[in-house]
């Protein structure tokens, strides 16, 4: 792990703003496709303890992949974590609160907390972090993060593979940057608009010739 490349970018919400937004879920198997469910996502500033924070809720609804939500709570100035909770059906599967001597998660009934050395990021912020940097040809960067569903460390690689024209909404398109982001040996890659900084897609290869595709209407 480097020393303090979170710290070192400056991260910052200021360039975030409250936002909703829906897309559909679509698993392509050899060149076929299906929709199998959606996701909707706010965002919205609340007030944590006195400071100022991000809250992001994420929902999916599938019959095949069931129905999970995942808040994050992240500080506004820095986007350091402050907590993320997980819900699987309905009931809170996983709790991680980040304080100044690590991470304390309770997993349903078992609780424990982990020690954290320099600065990390929750793997659950980076759809939020990608929003915020100064994307561009060539662009990468290494961020230390943490996985409260797996309680570990998590290598986190983001790099700009090239402007490419998708869709943003019903027939609208827009040059987003394509960005590629391994969470460890875990590759997902994402779109960002430029302009809006809104995340249009998300596309990641779950099986052999599967692909899992998160995406506008």
């Amino acid at each position: 792990m480097g020393e303090n490349r979170v710290q070192s970018v400056r991260l910052s919400g200021a360039l975030l703003s409250e936002t909703e937004d829906k897309k559909d879920i679509y698993i392509l198997e050899n060149g076929k496709e299906k929709k199998v469910g959606f996701t909707t996502e706010k965002i919205k500033f609340v007030r944590i303890n006195g400071r100022e924070a991000i809250e992001r809720e994420q929902t999916l609804n599938s019959d095949i992949l069931g129905n999970r939500t995942g808040i994050t709570i992240i500080e506004k100035a820095t986007l350091k974590p402050i907590s993320f909770t997980y819900y699987l059906d309905g009931i809170q599967h996983v709790k991680a609160e980040y304080g100044d001597k690590g991470v304390h998660i309770a997993i349903n009934d078992s609780e424990k907390t982990i020690k954290l050395k320099g600065d990390y990021v929750d793997t659950f912020s980076v759809e939020l972090i990608l929003r915020v940097l100064p994307l561009k040809s060539g662009y990468s960067l290494q961020l230390d993060g943490f996985n409260a569903t797996l309680e570990s460390e998590v290598d986190i690689h983001i790099q700009v593979v090239e402007l490419e024209r998708i869709k943003r909404g019903f027939e609208d398109f827009v040059d987003a940057w394509k960005v590629k982001t391994y969470f460890g040996n875990t590759l997902q890659y994402y779109w960002i608009d430029p302009s809006s900084k809104e995340l249009l897609k998300q596309s990641s290869q779950i099986g052999d010739g599967l692909v899992l595709e998160f995406r506008r209407g």
